[in-house]
């Protein structure tokens, strides 16, 4: 080895240390050409895993929509069941039998008649309760049985409190001794007070039946609970055994407050489950529920996940093998050249020589050429592995386009179906006010000399009108199309309400006081939106003073003017009622109240708050024609007002500037163009603004009066139907202020559309407003006064 040149050594890859020669430091082949294995797999591996873990998330999508899809169908179905019994005891409280005194029916055989066939109809007892608890009545007693003394229920105790329809928890039946469901229907006098209600109990079998009608899934189940988390039915033995049970209050915080989602846990038979659920509108705090066993929720997406392992982890052995047999290729010539090398290294050249070719250059060719097979067949098995991978994401993409066309398949179904119900239940719940009025109106034919009757009669055919018009309400407030409806309210016994609700709920710690100005104008505002944002507004300030501390309402009277520094900068001149929140708690950073009132925005804890609650009051606060307004310091609490209109009917009477008063009835004047397809409606519209003092002109299409108005026809103001063939109403006013700029119009609508809501836009103009049906002939009236009143007031300024 000595003899070796020193040149040579060092162009051989060796070094000579202490007297030795020793190979140079350098990393091996073998390694490096494994890492090039390990760098061509990687993303293949990455684009296989991120495929299969879409493919894996869009079925649990799937799943889970569908079954808040079928819990939704439901929830409508026992909907339509509690609101046709409803409509059931409307018919039955307007039943001639019955007489003038509901607590003495005049004909007892006719009564008990009707009231067995609404039993036999929907599998229930009807019964008349007294205020004491007494029965006045049962379809189960024979006439001439005493009656026996009923126990109270929570559905018939907030009919009595309210004087509207409820449906109750489940409870225990006195006399059947079997779980059942209570909907109560308070009975009125002509004075409009509650004298007794009207009680259809139904069995825990019939919500069952109604769960069981709807066709679900292998292995899937469907129940009911009530407003306090108890069982009321299911379609499982194994789970209705526990009927009149709560819930596992584990679960509860998944579905109590909620509309409708999804949620994984375990129910009262101890199985894991995945639920769908969907609130009961007609029955406050009900829910039901659709879960099928996680066992099969899981294989529904684990077996197709499995096999997109299987193949990209096949492909992927593949590709490596592949790799590592080309590598031994590449390897081979060069190990030979290596063991050349350590036999030159040890002095045995000739014999390590003797093993080699004889010509050392085209052997380095060889291995020249080995390289480049070598990278031409890594390269080959990349492409193949890109193939394989654009292959595997085409497959999956279309697995996803087919799965969400069999989604929209089941949906569109599903909808269907769902219409198919709600239409169903809508004809019946008509139907029922139909009868009510039909019935009434004949009534009222025949006792044209009993005045009295004649008045409480009447008054039930109003009333069945307005459970007509809820019935509207309803379908509004499904498809989240329902409008603010202001009425006048007065501000003490408003929050005087809010403080006895707000005592009980609330919790031991939190106070609530009330400190209201004296001889207060009543304001201008939703009653049923305003009393939810207090609600929230006094939720938040128990959350900010941590269940300890004073809640103080308050209400005072304000008069805006275009200089008034202390009211809110988007608030109008004029008269308005300002309601304040107050809580002594920690208070806001500037920072944070900057930001308070934007929607999504919060400060709480993740699931404690959806940072809505102040975005809402103030959305509110504006579209009821006010401001709001929020004050807030580090260390001495929060104040939220709500700067809301003094009702226009009244600020006169408070001393305040009017903000628009229509003329009294007998001094009114105008000549009105009525255009309406329903003859009936048109009539009756016209003889009702006839009785206002007006000349009212009648026309059934839009093209009749758009001829009138464009020759010499004298006309003051327009009132128009939105809906009719043709040209509709937002149309034909439009055209009509073409040919006559000055004239005010009204819009009156029975149903929202995208033309109602543009028309909203117009109606703060002052010569354009919409009003919705059912509307009070008054309110009508009203309406036209103020705007004529407007017209000639501008007028005259001219």
């Amino acid at each position: 080895m000595e003899r070796l040149p020193a040149v040579l050594k060092g162009k051989m890859g060796w070094t000579i240390i202490d007297g030795s020669v020793r190979p140079l430091r350098a990393p091996k082949l073998s390694n490096l050409l494994i890492g090039l294995v390990a760098v061509a797999l990687v993303p293949a591996v990455l684009a296989g895993g991120t495929a299969v873990w879409s493919v894996a998330e869009s079925r649990q999508q799937v799943a889970e929509a569908r079954l808040r899809t079928t819990a939704q169908a439901l929830a409508l179905a026992v909907d339509r069941e509690f609101g046709g019994i409803e409509g059931a005891l409307s018919a039955f409280a307007t039943s001639p039998a019955l007489g003038d005194d509901p607590l003495r029916p005049c004909d007892l055989p006719a009564l008990h008649a009707q009231a067995v066939r609404i039993a036999q109809q929907y599998g229930a007892t009807i019964a008349i309760l007294a205020p004491d608890g007494e029965q006045v009545f049962s379809s189960l007693r024979p006439l001439g049985v005493p009656m026996a003394r009923a126990a109270s229920s929570a559905a018939v105790e907030r009919a009595f409190a309210s004087g509207e329809a409820a449906v109750g928890d489940l409870v225990i039946g006195s006399l059947s001794e079997k779980p059942v469901v209570s909907v109560a229907l308070p009975l009125k006098d002509e004075e409009g007070q509650v004298t007794g209600v009207a009680v259809a109990a139904i069995g825990a079998e019939r919500v069952r039946g109604l769960l069981a009608r709807q066709a679900l899934s292998e292995g899937a189940i469907a129940s009911a609970a009530d407003a306090r988390t108890v069982l009321v039915a299911s379609t499982q033995a194994e789970i209705d055994r526990f009927v009149g049970q709560p819930l596992p209050a584990q679960n509860r915080h998944y579905f109590v407050g909620r509309d409708s989602s999804s949620y994984r846990a375990v129910s009262l038979d101890g199985v894991e489950r995945v639920f769908g659920f969907a609130t009961v509108p007609a029955a406050k705090g009900w829910t039901v529920f659709v879960g099928e066993p996680a066992a099969l929720y899981d294989v529904a997406w684990r077996k197709p996940l499995l096999a997109l392992l299987v193949g990209s982890g096949a492909a992927l052995l593949l590709g490596g093998l592949a790799a590592v047999l080309t590598a031994r290729r590449i390897l081979l010539p060069v190990q030979q050249l290596s063991r050349h090398a350590h036999a030159l290294a040890a002095g045995s050249a000739t014999a390590a020589a003797a093993d080699l070719p004889p010509a050392r250059v085209e052997e380095l060719e060889i291995l020249r050429r080995g390289f480049a097979e070598a990278e031409a067949a890594v390269r080959a098995g990349d492409a193949a592995l890109r193939r394989l991978n654009e292959e595997l994401e085409t497959r999956v993409r279309q697995e996803v386009v087919a799965r969400q066309k069999v989604q929209a398949q089941l949906a569109h179904g599903q909808r269907m179906e769902a219409l198919g119900q709600l239409a169903g239940g809508i004809a019946h719940d008509f139907n029922n006010v139909l009868q009510a009025v039909g019935g009434g109106a004949k009534l009222i034919e025949d006792a044209g000399d009993n005045s009295a009757r004649v008045r409480r009669i009447a008054a039930m055919v109003r009333e069945a009108a307005g459970r007509g018009a809820a019935v509207t309400r309803r379908l509004l407030a499904f498809s989240r199309r329902a409008d603010l409806r202001a009425e006048p309210l007065d501000a003490d016994d408003l929050l005087r309400g809010m403080q006895e609700v707000l005592t009980h709920t609330l919790g031991g710690g939190i106070r609530v006081e009330v400190d209201v100005e004296v001889r207060l104008p009543p304001l201008l505002a939703d009653k049923g939106q305003l009393e939810t944002v207090l609600v929230n507004l006094a939720a938040n300030a128990r959350d900010a003073m941590g269940g300890q501390g004073t809640i103080t309402f308050s209400a005072v009277a304000a008069l805006v003017s275009g200089e008034d520094g202390n009211a809110p900068a988007q608030v109008a001149p004029g008269a308005y009622i300002r309601l304040s929140v107050h809580d002594a708690g920690a208070g806001m950073s500037p920072e944070v109240l900057a930001r308070a009132s934007e929607p999504f925005f919060t400060t709480k804890p993740r699931g404690k708050g959806t940072g809505l609650g102040l975005a809402m009051a103030r959305g509110f606060a504006e579209q009821s024609g006010g401001a709001f307004a929020l004050e807030s310091e580090l260390g001495r609490g929060t104040t939220v007002s709500l700067w809301l209109p003094i009702s226009e009917e009244e600020t006169s009477a408070a001393g305040l500037p009017a903000l628009s008063q229509p003329a009294p009835a007998e001094g009114r004047r105008g000549r009105l163009l009525l255009v309406d397809d329903e003859a009936i409606v048109r009539e009756i519209t016209a003889e009702g603004l006839r009785a206002a003092g007006f000349v009212v002109r009648v026309v059934a299409e839009a093209a009749e009066a758009l001829d009138l108005l464009a020759g010499a026809e004298e006309v003051d103001l327009l009132i128009s139907d939105l809906s009719m063939p043709g040209m509709d109403g937002l149309a034909l006013i439009q055209n009509a202020q073409r040919l006559r700029p000055d004239l005010p119009a009204i819009l009156l609508t029975g149903y929202a559309t995208d033309a109602a809501e543009l028309a909203l836009g117009g109606a703060l103009s002052g010569t354009f407003s919409l009003l919705r049906k059912p509307v009070d002939a008054k309110i009508l009236a009203d309406r036209v006064a103020v705007l004529l009143e407007a017209r000639e007031a501008s007028s005259t300024s001219l």
